[in-house]
């Protein structure tokens, strides 16, 4: 932006230098003129030489480096600092991007992966018109209000379009410009390795200073009066980076943002009626995800404005539920609306509250750039005066070798608990990962504690499952696989995985599957050894959730499940239910397979060998779900709202249907005690019963002697037909449910 625009400031940035405390006057004023010109600082001539001979070294081939960057994100901390050796950035409001150009072709990636090069032709043009015909920048896209501050609220007109026309009008009303901060290829050159003032040093020769697109400015050392600077300026926050960083595209405390308002990204669960007036709806229920399910956070009713409520109601319409996407820890009440979980708005507040909410809470925009599912908690770290520990925080965009601390094959370094190496048979197929035709895990940080009650580390989590995998392979085998990640243990941070990162040997297969909600393909892991099983093991993975249905055939599961749940209700009552319903598949002579949760509930499985579709597989488990209830209406319910249960056992039927998983059979849970998902035989479904017996330690003993008693429900299908004209037959006898 033009620079006379602020010639007020500059006169007090001259006062600022001339009265400053000294040195640290000076660097405070040159900082606030860089913010409020948004224009070039660079670190010196000195350092020009040296890294003109360094990308030679740094790695050739820039091959993948696009596919390979991770976006990583920066860990976030409670305030701002001062430290020799570090960099200080902007924290501009906008949308992250990666943008390659190889010759004529120029590509723009989203956080998320999505191709986001024709939303904004302007930015593709100025990289196509550039000198450097080779590179990869790692930037952001931003829109300006009028007084120059970045503006997400205006860059969100932008964002949703996609048909050229809208964007060709769109362009002159909401112009944007892509400031990139770090440079991870050019020309041929991998700059990964390198530090990161010599790769600003690269960017700055590839890109103006100012323009459509622009390199990003930054200062050196003097953090606090740069964030000073950035709060009178109103902008969201500073990046704060180590200034001999290489760029890892992982979470860590290489990487630090402070934020000068407190924000966040949260997913819409519901909203409220319109009250005194309002056009649509009076405020959003919003939340986050802890330990694989939706929180209910709180409500925000203001910050909407009539053309986002008319922009918003169409997309809450579509996406309406009966039942609350937040279980039992949303309001009790029935006269809000529910939706899918499916949109992610960006929130502003003063504070978190003692029991989880936010204090006055104001809408900020859409996130069309953030899957649901990755929404978590955004928790500050103090930063000292001392540098900051390393840290194993993992990011679902991190590579996925190690517990978040590794890329493609897990580090040599052991961290806390050393590093073993794990060998296999020979490699069915090739690439990274593998050695001397061998699959390697080198596992990291084996000795860290996973579950600090019982002094289970992360190296009894991978011995278990590879001593369990003869069993629970056949459960993974071919399916797609969902992963819940806990790098630092069962007390730490956690979040779902399901696409599996660039980043990932080519020896562990991956699937990729169209996803309706995501509206875009989805790359699952398919564990079918023991290699991969050791791999997400080492990554941190606890519970394993599998799919009902295999490759090949994803529309016609292998099984069908009836999930018992107990929330509120005695364990003796699941007991009681699991029989009734024994009774019942007796009866109409179909079999069933038993096992625990590995939580404080009962799975039942019967076999369809693929026999079936989803939907009749839906349906035909309703209809054996309201035959329990029917047998045990005083002590079970189809129910599915905690509040509506009434203390009863529910008999979840849902979980049947394309992309629904259940927890696998033998794998973990993230509970004290280390509680695994024991398949059962019936005579062992009585009241003395007792799920947590069944857990890390004692799980792999009692196979020992045993045989799977789960085999079947991966055995010749039964016939529904005949089962349904049983039932009718039952209803005649006895009346219908």
């Amino acid at each position: 932006m033009d620079a006379r625009a602020h010639e007020p400031e500059r006169e007090r940035l001259a006062a600022a230098q001339e009265g400053g405390p000294g040195r640290l006057g000076f660097r405070r004023a040159r900082a606030l003129s860089a913010l409020r010109h948004l224009g070039p600082h660079r670190a010196g001539d000195a350092r020009r030489g040296r890294v003109a001979r360094r990308p030679a070294r740094a790695g050739r081939g820039e091959g993948g480096a696009q596919g390979r960057a991770a976006r990583g994100p920066a860990t976030l901390a409670e305030k701002p600092f001062s430290r020799r050796g570090w960099v200080f950035e902007i924290k501009y409001d906008g949308v992250r991007v990666i943008a390659e150009r190889r010759g004529d072709q120029v590509k723009m990636l989203g956080r998320s992966g999505e191709d986001i090069t024709a939303r904004y032709p302007e930015i593709a043009e100025a990289l196509g018109a550039l000198a450097v015909p080779h590179f990869v920048l790692d930037g952001e896209i931003v829109a300006y209000d009028e007084s120059g501050r970045p503006s997400f609220a205006r860059l969100q007109k932008r964002m949703l379009l996609s048909r050229p026309r809208d964007v060709a009008a769109a362009m002159a009303r909401v112009p944007v410009r892509a400031v990139f901060f770090d440079c991870l290829a050019l020309e041929g050159c991998d700059l990964r390795k390198l530090g990161l003032l010599d790769r600003k040093e690269c960017l700055a020769r590839a890109l103006p200073p100012a323009g459509v697109v622009q390199a990003g400015d930054h200062v050196e050392e003097h953090g606090e009066a740069f964030f000073e600077a950035a709060s009178e300026m109103g902008l969201e926050g500073i990046i704060a980076k180590r200034g001999d960083s290489p760029y890892t595209g992982k979470r860590s405390t290489d990487w630090v943002k402070v934020k000068c308002q407190r924000r966040q990204e949260f997913v819409v669960g519901g909203y409220t009626d319109p009250r005194g007036g309002g056009r649509h709806f009076g405020a959003l229920h919003v939340g986050v995800y802890e330990d694989g399910r939706l929180v209910h956070v709180t409500r925000v009713g203001s910050g909407f404005d009539d053309a986002m409520q008319d922009k918003l109601w169409p997309q809450l319409q579509s996406l309406a539920r009966k039942d609350s996407p937040f279980g039992d820890t949303g309001p009790d009440t029935r006269a809000d609306h529910w939706v899918e979980p499916r949109l992610v708005c960006e929130v502003r507040f003063t504070e978190w509250t003692a029991d989880g909410g936010l204090r006055h809470p104001i809408f900020i925009g859409m996130r069309d750039d953030r899957k649901p599912e990755d929404v978590r908690r955004e928790e500050g770290r103090e930063a000292e005066s001392e540098p900051l520990p390393e840290s194993d925080v993992a990011s679902d965009d991190a590579q996925a070798g190690g517990d978040g601390a590794s890329d493609g094959v897990p580090s040599d370094d052991a961290g806390d608990g050393g590093a073993g190496e794990a060998r296999a048979g020979p490699v069915a197929r090739g690439g990274a990962g593998s050695a001397g035709g061998e699959r390697v895990v080198r596992l990291s940080n084996v000795k860290k504690t996973f579950w600090p009650d019982d002094g289970y580390t992360k190296g009894d989590l991978i011995g278990y499952y590879e001593t369990v995998a003869p069993l629970m392979l056949p459960y993974l085998r071919d399916r797609p696989i969902v992963l819940t990640r806990y790098p630092d243990g069962i007390k730490g941070k956690s979040f779902f995985q399901k696409d599996a990162p660039v980043f990932v040997p080519d020896w562990v297969r991956t699937e990729s599957v169209y996803s309706k909600d995501s509206e875009r393909d989805i790359k699952y892991f398919v564990l079918d050894d023991v290699e991969s099983l050791r791999y997400v093991a080492n990554m941190g993975t606890i519970p394993i959730h599998a799919w009902s249905a295999r490759s090949g055939s994803l529309e016609r599961p292998d099984w069908l499940v009836l999930d018992l749940d107990p929330k509120g209700a005695p364990f003796a009552h699941v007991i009681e239910v699991a029989l009734a319903l024994r009774r019942i598949l007796d009866d109409l002579e179909l079999p069933g397979h038993p096992k625990t949760s590995g939580a404080t509930g009962l799975h039942v499985l019967l076999p369809l060998g693929r026999r079936y579709t989803h939907e009749e597989s839906k349906t035909f488990a309703r209809l054996l779900a309201t035959l329990v209830q029917h047998e045990k209406p005083e002590i079970s319910t189809l129910a599915r709202p905690l509040h509506a249960r009434g203390g009863k056992v529910y008999v979840d039927w849902g979980q049947n249907g394309h992309g629904n998983t259940i927890v696998a059979p033998y794998s973990l849970r993230p509970l004290p005690g280390a509680p695994a998902s024991c398949p059962l035989k019936w005579s062992e479904v009585n009241g003395r019963l007792d799920p947590a017996r069944f857990n890390l330690r004692t799980l792999p003993k009692r196979f020992e002697k045993l045989d799977d008693p789960l085999a079947g429900v991966l055995g010749p299908g039964l016939d529904m037909g005949t089962a349904i004209v049983a039932i009718e037959e039952r209803m005649h006898r006895e009346g219908p449910p």
